[in-house]
């Protein structure tokens, strides 16, 4: 109690006394029209929270620093040939963010016009369709002015096509910088599809300026004119510049698979100095690998390190005479072989073995791609550029044993190998308190710290509930590990558990609960990796330990106060100083993400993800942990479930039907590799629980 109210006291310590305003549309007054008419009311620095679903027919001016973002829970939809745009001209520092929406053909871009220096973000946005080859996220700098640019693409779901040769660079994310001053991005987790024999995945195009950029975690789908194109100087006059880049674990292949139709990634340098870093690509299924140019105007160097490439119609590696060194890259069924001249002699020439070629390039179990290539480059580069250490997938990039994991060896290519989804299913065994989880990820690993998640209704059986709490175990006598019902009640037969086996390394390990971390009904998590990170997500399941088992029969919740993570009984009973549990954290990400309840996406005892990998996908395995600010608390066992028929969603629910409080925070882990079905199943829906 005593730590709730220094908790309480501290926050409202910190709450500012002015801040800039929050108005709602549709809501009172100037938001009870038009939504255009809220923001041409509103002044500089103000929110509009957009709470509708409905759709917006109408292109929306944003010309001052605003943010514009989705309220809790609802997805905005802006109706096929109308746009979010915006041409900024403010002194000073300012800021203007798009977040949360949804364009049917259309795009988001921003001019920026004035001012000393602009912070930009335009992230968690979906658009559908081209609209006559506009990009459809675009950040234009003319070369007029000297405002500086701090830049944040991330996020984003895009559908882009251009056909036609026009003399243009035509792509579905683009910053064009000119002009003097500087700027530094982040382009990152955007899913990309692009195509027709025009277009371009993500541009970035500079002159004159001093331009840095990281690209990392894209997923990018065609691009025949570049998947990912880099470009300094101009074509017709000498403009100077720099631009310094990291590209790094971003996974390209064709739209259409089998086709070999995507250039990977094109560096261009005409004129100035470009200095670049191409680490821990895949580039699969495509035309080229990485393809830099420079012109004789040009100064470029870089690093091509830790990439795989493979099923290429051309080379995976084509570079000027002298600047660009390369590092070990995996080629496969590429121009390339092992007495190919110039290449870095620890290069590997076989089969990565992908999961499916060329549709899943993930790595299988046993491919030589996995745990060869030293670490430590990559972790200096993204520790330069301020990148958290996520691969492809958005999920953890290092994941092995060693407790030094900038030293690790990493695998070739975008995606990290190592994690493992499962469904369990409970049988009638006696005692059915426990049930016994059979698996080759999990079978004689002690150390592999699992978590767990109740799952209703798996492939569109009948649902079961089950109003406890789980808890997992290892059985040294059955080398296995071992599901508990910590009430101790009987499971049905047939009830389901997402279970989910992150591979060892940083970022997962065993909580012991004792006397020194452990007060009232909190224990205080103890890694040196989660101090002050308060934006990492946790997923925790209880181990009741080998010795005396203290049953912790509530709901349990991750909660953050003062730097430190803690584990806590949402009944606010004791915690036991015995037993402990599995932890797994990580950077938050496209995968990796807070689910927050609103008005939005809530109903009663039932809140509705939106998510890509988990809409219209019936299979996927979504894990959960509960997480409280002590606000909206949830003192209720939870499940998932996908609700078919029309709806397409997956949800979470209180297995007790009691109602969810709005503002109620869940950490979500979707992993990828766990998500479509082997054959077509739930045609029919399901029913809700």
């Amino acid at each position: 109690m005593l730590r709730m109210t220094l908790m309480l006291m501290i926050f409202l310590a910190t709450v500012p006394l002015a801040q800039a305003e929050t108005r709602t549309w549709p809501g009172a007054s100037p938001c009870d029209s038009s939504l255009q008419a809220c923001i041409d009311a509103s002044v500089a620095a103000d929110v509009v929270d957009v709470a509708s679903s409905d759709l917006i027919a109408a292109t929306i001016h944003i010309n001052k620093p605003l943010t514009l973002r989705a309220a809790q829970g609802y997805r905005p939809v802006v109706a096929a040939g109308f746009a979010i745009a915006g041409n900024v001209n403010a002194a000073g520092n300012w800021s203007w963010s798009v977040e949360g929406f949804t364009l049917q053909q259309g795009f988001i871009s921003l001019q920026v016009a004035g001012g000393s220096q602009a912070t930009v973000s335009i992230r968690d946005n979906r658009v559908l369709d081209t609209l006559s080859g506009v990009a459809q996220i675009s950040i234009y700098k003319p070369s007029a002015g000297s405002t500086s640019i701090d830049y944040r693409i991330e996020g984003n779901e895009l559908a882009y096509y251009w056909d036609t040769f026009d003399g243009a660079l035509r792509a579905a994310i683009q910053v064009l910088d000119g002009g003097s001053g500087n700027s530094e991005g982040q382009i990152r987790e955007n899913r990309v599809t692009a195509t027709g024999n025009q277009s371009i995945g993500i541009l970035v195009s500079t002159q004159d300026r001093a331009h840095r950029v990281a690209v990392t975690g894209n997923q990018v789908l065609g691009g025949r004119s570049g998947s990912i194109f880099l470009r300094q100087g101009s074509l017709v006059s000498v403009t100077g510049g720099s631009l310094t880049a990291l590209v790094a674990s971003n996974l390209i292949r064709s739209a259409e698979p089998g086709e070999q139709r995507a250039d990977g990634i094109r560096i261009d340098a005409y004129d100035g100095t470009v200095a670049a870093d191409v680490l821990h690509n895949s580039v699969v299924d495509a035309h080229s690998g990485v393809d830099i140019f420079a012109a004789g105007e040009a100064t470029i160097s870089g690093l091509v390190s830790g990439n795989l490439f493979a099923y290429l119609g051309t080379y995976g590696l084509q570079r000027p005479a002298s600047g660009i060194s390369d590092g070990p890259n995996l080629y496969f069924d590429t121009f390339e072989s092992e007495s190919s001249p110039g290449l870095n002699p620890d290069s590997l020439f076989v089969n990565p073995m992908l999961r499916s070629v060329p549709d899943d390039p993930h790595l299988q179990s046993g491919s030589p791609a996995i745990d060869r290539v030293p670490g430590s480059t990559l972790a200096s580069a993204l520790d330069d550029f301020q990148q958290p250490y996520t691969d492809a997938d958005g999920l953890r990039r290092f994941k092995r044993a060693s407790s030094a994991f900038k030293s690790e060896v990493l695998d070739f290519g975008a995606l990290e190998a190592g994690d493992t989804t499962l469904l369990h299913r409970v049988l009638a065994e006696p005692p059915n308190t426990l049930s016994h989880v059979s698996h080759p990820a999990l079978d004689g690993r002690a150390n592999a710290f699992p978590q767990t998640t109740q799952l209703w209704n798996p492939d569109g059986g009948v649902g079961i509930y089950n109003n406890q709490q789980q808890s997992l175990f290892y059985s040294d006598t059955d080398a296995d590990w071992v599901l508990r019902q910590e009430g101790l009640a009987s499971v049905t037969p047939g009830t389901a558990f997402t279970i989910f086996a992150p591979g060892s390394g940083s970022g997962r390990y065993l909580h012991q609960n004792s006397v020194s971390n452990t007060a009232g009904s909190f224990t205080e998590l103890s890694d040196p990796e989660l101090v002050n990170r308060e934006d990492a997500i946790l997923l925790v399941t209880r181990n009741p330990g080998s010795d005396t088992v203290v049953d912790v029969t509530s709901p349990i919740a991750v909660n953050y106060f003062a730097g430190v993570w803690s584990v806590v009984r949402l009944d606010g009973a004791a915690m036991p100083a015995s037993g402990g549990f599995h932890v797994y954290f990580q950077p938050p990400s496209v995968n990796a993400f807070r689910h927050r309840t609103g008005t939005g996406n809530t109903s009663a005892h039932i809140s509705l993800f939106d998510h890509p990998l988990l809409n219209g996908h019936p299979c996927a395995r979504p894990h959960l942990t509960q997480a409280t600010d002590f606000v909206a608390g949830n003192n209720h066992h939870i499940g998932v479930y996908y609700i078919g028929g029309a709806t397409q969603r997956w949800a979470l629910f209180n297995q007790d039907f009691a109602p969810l409080p709005l503002g109620a925070q869940f950490h979500v882990v979707i992993d990828p590799q766990a998500v479509d079905c082997p054959i077509d199943l739930f045609a029919d829906g399901f029913e809700s629980p």
